[in-house]
């Protein structure tokens, strides 16, 4: 009797990257990012992963191109998916470190949020959230606040939508202002920080 062997022949196909999907206006941001002289090489370096992998690059070839280990590289990405660009490209805080948006900061860009678009020589009335991180990132330096250069579409949202801000909404969402406005305004905020720690 004579035994006849089968053998079969698999064929296995190199999977196809996965693609990172990135939010709406973070392509444009991280590619601004990576253009910046200013900005700390991990930073940059972290920008370039993320939109390496919204390009399809595999996570082995991103950890190669840039002498990293895959896990470095999957904790950037891991990091986007949970918390966006501001959680994948700067580390988190720690006790003792300095806040990275002040509150000082975040008075200046609701003082900003407050004004007309027009007021600030734009020629439209209503702000959308696009022209209003545009105009944050473009006079941060100018304004003392170096951090809100990078700061992200996403990051603006959140702040507005804490402080209950809607200038997307309203026709001149404040009428003209007290000149002391934003002095006022920090003062309220840290009230109410004071109260929140209090309870």
């Amino acid at each position: 009797m004579m035994l006849v062997s089968l053998r079969k022949e698999v064929l296995i196909m190199p999977r196809k990257a996965e693609t990172l999907k990135l939010q709406d206006g973070d392509y444009e941001y991280l590619r601004s990012l990576i253009k910046q002289r200013t900005i700390q090489a991990q930073v940059v370096i972290r920008a370039h992963i993320l939109l390496d992998k919204a390009n399809g690059v595999t996570t082995r070839d991103i950890a190669r191109i840039y002498d990293l280990s895959t896990a470095s590289v999957q904790r950037c990405i891991n990091k986007y998916i949970e918390g966006g660009t501001d959680r994948a490209l700067f580390d988190d805080q720690r006790s003792g470190r300095p806040t990275e948006i002040t509150d000082d900061a975040v008075a200046w860009i609701i003082g900003v949020a407050c004004q007309c678009p027009a007021d600030l020589g734009y020629s439209q009335e209503l702000w959308t959230l696009k022209n209003l991180h545009q105009h944050i990132q473009s006079h941060a330096e100018e304004a003392g606040y170096l951090r809100l250069k990078t700061i992200t579409n996403s990051m603006v949202q959140k702040i507005l939508q804490r402080s209950d801000i809607k200038p997307f909404k309203i026709k001149c969402y404040c009428e003209k202002r007290d000149p002391d406005f934003e002095s006022k305004l920090h003062d309220v905020l840290v009230v109410y920080k004071q109260a929140h720690h209090a309870v």
